[in-house]
C-alpha cells in the first residue's frame, strides 16, 4: 500500500516537471517522472531489504526528498549529454 504513495508522488512530480525544468524538447515529458519513480522504487526496495519499517521517518524522508532531486539532476545530465551529442554530430 505504501508503494502506491510513491507512485502518486512521482506522478505529481511529473506534473510539476515542465514548470521546474526547462528544455523538454531535448528529453521529452515522460523522462522526469520516470527518473523520479525509478529512484523512489529503488530506494524504497533497498531500505525495505535493509530492514527499515514503513513507519520509520528515514525511509519516507530519503525517498520523498530524493525523488525530486533525482528527477532534476538526472534530467539535466541527460539533457546536457543529448545537446552535446547533437552539436558534435552536426
Amino acid at each position: 500500500m505504501e508503494i502506491a504513495f510513491i507512485l502518486v508522488y512521482g506522478s505529481l512530480l511529473g506534473l510539476m516537471a515542465p514548470y521546474i525544468i526547462s528544455g523538454s524538447e531535448n528529453y521529452g515529458v515522460l523522462l522526469p517522472p520516470a527518473l523520479a519513480l525509478v529512484y523512489g522504487y529503488f530506494v524504497w526496495t533497498v531500505f525495505t531489504w535493509v530492514g527499515l519499517s514503513y513507519n520509520e521517518f528515514w525511509i519516507w524522508a530519503i525517498t520523498m526528498l530524493g525523488m525530486p532531486v533525482a528527477m532534476i539532476v538526472g534530467t539535466r545530465i541527460i539533457r546536457k549529454r543529448r545537446l552535446a551529442k547533437e552539436t558534435t554530430t552536426v
